[in-house]
């Protein structure tokens, strides 16, 4: 899959795409098929497919369903390549409004380049059921794929776990969302009785909000908070000025840490159809027995089984000095 989202990369940058039949059949459509799709089956990718037939005419681009009796899996929804941005409240609106008789799992929303997933059986405000937004023509392509095979291929679609994972992912942004709110209504708490440490004030607003945290992701929270702002606060002491710089290295070292490929003589192992497949990190690959060296989980899998997949969801790693097994995207 790398190779064709690396050449739809260099049609968007060559603007080929120049309207939404473009979008729909030279790129989704392309996509789809490499996910397992059987686009050929108008059953299966539903083209125009009307959302309530006993109430209006109001037709969602693409359709996909497992079967023909299961209730749809996902709406996608289209525009000319750009054209997300322009109006994302009105469209959001019609995305809700998509889901209000047949609720597809997920609903999509792309212009090709910028794509939007929402996961729609979640309560609350469409919008804010968004949780993953990438972008084609910027980021990792390896994490661009990883996303399409997480939560669009039609496997991991069946089994459930990409509903599972986009449970996840929603709520950690929900969790996001409400440190962000509890920030600026803790440093009020702080200044009242009882006087409260501000990670203890976060920490008494997030939980009544319904999320659990410990003092200590609190106390992360707040660091991170203080070392993106630091340019904006008019005095800090050298030595906090320090200690701030160097939690920083430290947490961006961690956050590079944790990318492919993890340390070297890494062993590696991934079970498929009965078979175990064995491997090692060496000088940054992935060396299969019998397969050769690959330099990523997915191109790897890839090989072995003739699909495309997310390669960090298949293999299981014992990091060096340890003899227990993780899976890969546990490390990650």
């Amino acid at each position: 899959m790398e190779n064709i989202l690396q050449d739809i990369r260099a049609k968007l940058e060559g603007n080929f795409y120049q309207n939404e039949e473009h979008v729909r059949l030279s790129l989704i459509s392309r996509i789809l098929l490499e996910l397992g799709w059987d686009i050929w089956n108008p059953k299966k990718v539903y083209p125009e497919f009307t959302v309530a037939p006993n109430e209006d005419y109001t037709k969602v681009d693409i359709a996909l369903f497992l079967n023909q009796f299961a209730p749809p899996s996902v709406f996608i929804e289209i525009k000319t390549v750009g054209k997300v941005d322009t109006d994302l409240k009105r469209i959001e609106r019609q995305l809700r409004d998509y889901n209000r008789n047949n609720t597809a799992t997920f609903t999509i929303l792309t212009d090709g380049r910028k794509w939007r997933f929402y996961y729609s059986q979640t309560g609350g405000e469409f919008s804010r059921k968004c949780f993953k937004a990438i972008d084609l023509l910027e980021g990792d392509l390896e994490e661009i794929e990883n996303s399409f095979l997480t939560f669009l291929s039609r496997e991991e679609i069946e089994s459930d776990r990409a509903k599972e994972e986009a449970q996840s992912y929603l709520q950690l942004n929900q969790k996001q969302r409400a440190l962000e709110d509890a920030f600026p209504k803790a440093k009020k708490m702080t200044m009242e009785a009882p006087f409260p440490s501000l990670p203890e004030a976060i920490v008494k607003i997030v939980n009544s909000a319904g999320f659990y945290i410990s003092k200590e992701e609190a106390a992360k929270f707040i660091e991170k908070n203080i070392v993106e702002k630091s340019d904006a606060t008019p005095t800090i002491n050298k030595s906090a000025s320090s200690k701030s710089s160097a939690t920083k290295t430290q947490d961006t070292t961690k956050s590079n840490s944790n990318t492919f490929p993890p340390p070297n003589n890494t062993e590696c192992r991934f079970e498929y159809k009965g078979d175990q497949f064995n491997g090692v990190i060496r000088n940054g690959k992935l060396f299969v027995n019998g397969y050769g060296e690959f330099t990523s989980f997915s191109s790897a899998s890839k090989e072995i089984t003739q699909t495309s997949r997310n390669g960090w969801r298949d293999w299981e790693l014992s990091l060096p000095g340890r003899n227990d097994w993780i899976l890969a995207d546990e490390w990650r």
